[in-house]
């Protein structure tokens, strides 16, 4: 880690947006490896501050010591087949023990529901390490980070419009998967209720590897 960690001030409107934008949060060019900071003992993935220069030595920014990642998967084998079986990663950091590598009990297995449980495990890990603290510190955001369109665009544009229509499309149909879709939204509201911003972050797979492995391993 470079220079002097920084705590992430209070002034946003949790519900003005939802999306983790690197490309507006800090320079155009910065590479997103060097959004996320890793800790020493790798128990955690901070999100670097905007507001910092690069360390002389190491290239680093610092990082927002309240703020950090969470990078989700889910995988599916046999998708959307008789038998299929899926399972979720949850990554938070090298050497910690919210990792999760779980498999999943539903009868009808989707990668898309996969993606879905994936980020609910996650948030879930979310309220524990809020209730427990954050060495010391209180945690202020988390930001999911998946290569799943499906479930950052669901939370990020989406989830609004239907909730205004019942959960229902502009067709009038059930949204596909809204009970999970449901419950993400009841724990977003519930950390954000407690002062702790969610923010999801689409990446590509290329960048995911950690959470990806550890879908993959409980299959």
């Amino acid at each position: 880690m470079g220079g002097n960690a920084h705590h992430a001030a209070r002034t946003r409107d949790f519900t003005v947006n939802r999306k983790f934008e690197p490309s507006s949060r800090y320079r155009d060019d910065i590479y997103l490896d060097d959004v996320a900071i890793s800790t020493y003992d790798e128990r955690w993935t901070y999100v670097a501050c905007e507001n910092d220069r690069p360390c002389s030595d190491c290239g680093s920014l610092s990082p927002h010591l309240n703020c950090i990642i969470i990078a989700v998967d889910g995988a599916c084998k046999g998708n959307g087949k008789p038998g299929a079986r899926a399972s979720v990663g949850v990554f938070v950091g090298n050497e910690s023990e919210y990792n999760k590598s779980v498999l999943l009990s539903e009868s009808n297995a989707t990668n898309q529901v996969a993606e879905l449980q994936a980020g609910i495990l996650a948030l879930h890990q979310a309220m524990k390490i809020r209730d427990i603290g954050l060495d010391g510190e209180e945690l202020h955001e988390v930001v999911i980070k998946a290569d799943s369109e499906y479930l950052v665009k669901g939370m990020t544009e989406w989830i609004f419009k239907w909730k205004a229509n019942g959960y229902r499309t502009s067709k009038g149909t059930p949204v596909t998967n809204s009970a999970l879709f449901q419950k993400l939204e009841e724990l977003v509201g519930d950390l954000n209720a407690s002062d702790v911003e969610v923010l999801f972050w689409h990446v590509p797979r290329s960048q995911n590897t950690r959470a990806d492995e550890l879908a993959n391993k409980a299959l």
